[in-house]
């Protein structure tokens, strides 16, 4: 019996040493051919995988140098937001004075802005106060340091602001010579021009339409103003709404809207920049009382993310500047403080899935969806950080950043599907 035991034992452990000697040679393959690849082309790569079955890091190439992290930048947004807010945005804040009713913004992303839930326009909209908006702006710049200044009128890069509504920015349609404009408050700010070769003013909100183009759902942002605000929520309440200098005597109260999770999904789903941006204005304003990015960025790093191996220069909060620099060892840091903080049941759902949703629906497909990852995408940089569930179900937490390659990206992701597909088949 014991000879039955003893062989049995022999065989377990033969098979596990097996298993472990298979896997490391996997990671050593994928670092040899890392390396190959680096000698044979002119662009920088890193990546870091680490195991939570056994809590061991098995690929660490490049892992302590800095890249630019483009929208791996909002998985420190989400961690950020996470780690402030629990359970409803705070659409606005109200104040009643006799007949009168009093708000003023809270940087909340979702007013009017494809959120069904939102309970700010039905509030407005059922009062019977004169309304009067509160004339104040967010602490910093409408831009974020080290964003592109001449991609002002592309859909990626609205203005930050404290009242935001629409996302800030415009949707035009044109069919033959029929244009549509959504806000249509800004319907007489269309100008057809041949020869126009912008879409939008920098300074101001008038937008260019060739004679003879077709125009499916454009998308410009706006130039941002407490007056423009209240013109276009008036219109869209059917009220005139008034804007007042801000006075100190006011109690004000918060009006609960859109659930958080709501907010960090479509964030991560579709790379929302906007909603990125305006959810580290708010966090500013509940950890240092000023609507701040940099407030905000300051308090999280000292706050929660202590012990992150290599302190990144972080600017935003969405990952348009070019002055953000992370390594794969701190977003890997990052990934394993969201692994062990947030539900599990709810974690992945918060995640584009490869081959299926969001960012991810077009790449990294498989007959069973294994990687639960956020793109970042800059021109010449492609990064990819999340987890990747291998054939035997284990979670392993990577990052993998590509930066200053020239041309497409899809020679990248098609590299980078490769080492995937060993770790999902060798783990």
């Amino acid at each position: 019996m014991n000879i039955l035991k003893n062989k049995r034992l022999f065989t377990l452990v033969k098979a596990l040493v097996i298993l472990f000697l298979l896997s490391s040679c996997a990671a050593h393959k994928i670092e040899k051919e890392l390396d190959k690849q680096g000698e044979e082309n002119d662009y920088f790569r890193g990546l870091v995988v680490y195991n939570t079955k056994n809590g061991k890091e098995i690929i660490n190439y490049n892992g302590n140098k800095y890249f630019t992290p483009a929208s791996n930048t909002k998985l420190f947004t989400f961690y950020t937001a996470f780690k402030t807010f629990r359970d409803s945005v705070t659409g606005l804040q109200y104040a009643r004075k006799k007949d009168s009713l009093i708000i003023k913004g809270t940087a909340d992303p979702t007013f009017l802005y494809g959120f069904e839930n939102s309970k700010t326009l039905g509030f407005l909209k059922d009062q019977n106060s004169n309304i009067y908006l509160v004339d104040e702006n967010i602490a910093e710049d409408s831009y974020g340091s080290g964003w592109a200044w001449d991609d002002y009128i592309y859909d990626y890069m609205p203005e930050k602001s404290l009242f935001p509504i629409y996302g800030n920015v415009v949707k035009i349609n044109k069919i033959k010579d029929q244009i549509n404009i959504v806000p249509d408050l800004f319907k007489d700010d269309i100008v057809i021009d041949a020869s126009a070769e912008k879409r939008r003013d920098y300074d101001k909100n008038v937008f260019y339409v060739k004679p003879g183009e077709e125009i499916e759902d454009r998308i410009i942002p706006f130039k941002t103003s407490n007056q423009l605000l209240a013109d276009l929520l008036g219109k869209e309440i059917g009220k005139k709404i008034v804007v007042i200098p801000p006075k100190e005597d006011y109690k004000f109260w918060d009006l609960k809207s859109v659930r958080y999770d709501s907010v960090y999904k479509q964030m991560l789903y579709v790379s929302d920049n906007f909603i990125a941006e305006q959810l580290m204005l708010q966090v500013g304003n509940v950890v240092d009382s000023t609507y701040s990015v940099s407030a905000a960025i300051d308090y999280s790093l000292e706050h929660y993310l202590k012990g992150i191996p290599q302190k990144p220069r972080w600017v935003d909060g969405s990952g348009l500047s070019r002055y953000n620099l992370f390594t794969p060892e701190s977003l890997v840091f990052l990934l394993k403080k969201i692994y062990n903080e947030v539900p599990h049941e709810k974690l992945f759902d918060y995640f584009p899935v490869g081959g299926q949703s969001g960012t991810l629906k077009n790449y990294y497909k498989n007959e069973r969806p294994y990687i639960h990852a956020k793109s970042g995408t800059l021109s010449n940089n492609y990064n990819l950080s999340g987890y990747l569930v291998t054939k035997k179900g284990t979670v392993l937490i990577f990052s993998f950043m590509n930066n200053h390659y020239q041309g497409s990206s899809v020679n990248r992701k098609k590299e980078m599907e490769k080492v995937f597909l060993k770790l999902y088949n060798s783990y």
